[in-house]
């Protein structure tokens, strides 16, 4: 595992003060990082953030999905200072909606994050302030359609209006959104920093070209993973901290990343 570090500027936190430290975990599912997750908790320590934020696939989708690794780290992250927030990725999307499937294994672990403290946002939003900076955190859970394999389709961001309404010019927005495909939407809505896995960094990296193929068999993926920027708006693109399926990485190593925001205004 890597530890990725990105910054960036934004106008609307304060000049001078002490910038602003995400850790971003994504695509975890179920994976163990050494003993009681000791080895991915002492890197989140190491970032000495002032949030948590998860971009969702945090477990595997499955009749009997694995969670137990999953529900220990968020149990560990509950009892550090920053808080922890979460949204949806395709996986528990799944479960959430697909109940004849799974059951009630989505309310049995939204229910254990919750009782953790975790934060677990699903078309919601919270107030964040840290320090005097004032941030907006919202969980995008994109409807299953745009998940499918084989095909894109085409996405306006109209749902996130129906969802969220139009978001506070003023404040620092984050979107935690599993699909990256669709950025220029997201910055489009109002989403100064939007934090997205689910590509896995395109699996198999070519060197000079990027990433190869996605969980959607699509070639070459634009945001596969890393930072990515448009018209002062931002996207991180995690290449996720585990696999499932085909647990293969080629030149694609799994990463926590570290996202300082300085201010300028």
């Amino acid at each position: 595992m890597e530890i990725k570090t990105y910054e960036i500027q934004t106008s609307k936190l304060k000049k001078g003060e002490k910038p602003l430290r995400l850790a971003m975990l994504s695509d975890l599912h179920d994976r163990l990082w050494g003993q009681g997750q000791r080895k991915l908790l002492d890197a989140i320590d190491s970032l000495v953030p002032d949030l948590i934020l998860c971009a969702g696939d945090m477990l595997t989708g499955g009749e009997q999905a694995a969670m137990d690794h999953t529900l220990l780290l968020f149990r560990e992250l509950s009892k550090r200072r920053p808080p922890v927030i979460t949204c949806n990725g395709n996986h528990e999307s799944r479960m959430r909606y697909q109940t004849g499937i799974y059951k009630d294994q989505y309310t049995y672990y939204t229910g254990k994050l919750k009782e953790y403290g975790v934060k677990v946002l699903v078309n919601e939003s919270c107030a964040v302030k840290v320090r005097s900076a004032g941030v907006q955190v919202y969980g995008y859970e994109m409807p299953l359609a745009y998940y499918h394999k084989f095909r894109t389709p085409g996405y306006d961001g109209e749902d996130l209006y129906r969802q969220f309404g139009v978001p506070d010019g003023e404040t620092y927005n984050i979107l935690l959104a599993h699909n990256p495909v669709y950025f220029k939407a997201y910055a489009a809505w109002g989403a100064d920093l939007t934090l997205s896995g689910h590509l896995h960094g395109g699996i198999i990296r070519i060197p000079g070209i990027g990433g190869l193929i996605t969980p959607q068999a699509r070639l070459f993926p634009r945001y596969d993973r890393g930072l990515f920027e448009r018209n002062g708006k931002y996207l991180a693109v995690s290449p996720g901290l585990g696999e499932h399926t085909v647990p293969v990485r080629i030149l694609n190593p799994p990463q926590l990343f570290c996202i300082i925001i300085k201010g300028t205004g």
